[in-house]
């Protein structure tokens, strides 16, 4: 894996649109390319995992679209119930994967069991089943999990959270990036094509229309 960052990325884009580094008058700044590139990257995650992963019989993502999240809190939730709030909002994928383990740091090797919103209660009308043999479940609400067990009461106070996505907010602007090689320069390509018809304002002040205040 090459050594990418945010700023390498953004350097790229900023030479292709400039010839050069951007000034401060320069329409497209590296922020605005960090945050594009991030959801830009997320997108080609999740195209790969439909034109890729999935066509040659695989279903599990691949590791540079899981990132870790660690100490994610866990409170009580009703009665015997706990949740926990998800730290960013994973990539959607069929059948919540996006949300690719969750479990108690203590006992990395057995995550709890996902299940799909309203099963929990269809489990429940099953006498058999409706405990998964004592296993901790959980189903997603929006951006909270919530817990068949009352995690607090078991002595777990937070959970390690793996999830399909590309949160930039993780990484410094020099930090390498978990971005595949054979990606980058789709990447830069895009960004640039993207950004290429951004045009900076001629420094005309109207003040009843914005027309015309932009270069051709």
């Amino acid at each position: 894996m090459p050594n990418t960052s945010k700023k390498m990325i953004a350097e790229q884009v900023c030479f292709r649109l400039y010839g050069g580094y951007p000034d401060t008058a320069a329409p497209v700044q590296y922020e605005d390319v960090y945050k594009a590139a991030e959801q830009k990257a997320n997108a080609l995650f999740k195209l790969k995992q439909f034109d890729t992963t999935l066509p040659s019989g695989e279903t599990i993502p691949e590791n540079t679209m899981i990132a870790t999240y660690e100490d994610v809190a866990v409170t009580t939730f009703g009665v015997g119930k706990s949740k926990s709030t998800l730290p960013v909002t994973p990539i959607s994928l069929p059948k919540n994967a996006g949300i690719f383990l969750v479990y108690d740091p203590e006992r990395p090797d057995n995550p709890f069991i996902p299940v799909q919103r309203g099963q929990g209660a269809i489990l429940k009308a099953d006498t058999l089943l409706n405990d998964l043999m004592g296993l901790v479940w959980y189903e997603p609400k929006n951006n909270v999990l919530i817990y068949s067990k009352d995690l607090t009461m078991l002595g777990v106070s937070s959970v390690t959270m793996e999830l399909c996505v590309l949160d930039f907010s993780e990484y410094g602007e020099t930090d390498i990036l978990p971005i595949p090689s054979d990606m980058e320069e789709r990447l830069v390509t895009e960004l640039y094509e993207m950004f290429s018809g951004v045009t900076p304002e001629n420094g005309i002040v109207n003040n009843i229309t914005t027309a015309e205040q932009k270069t051709e």
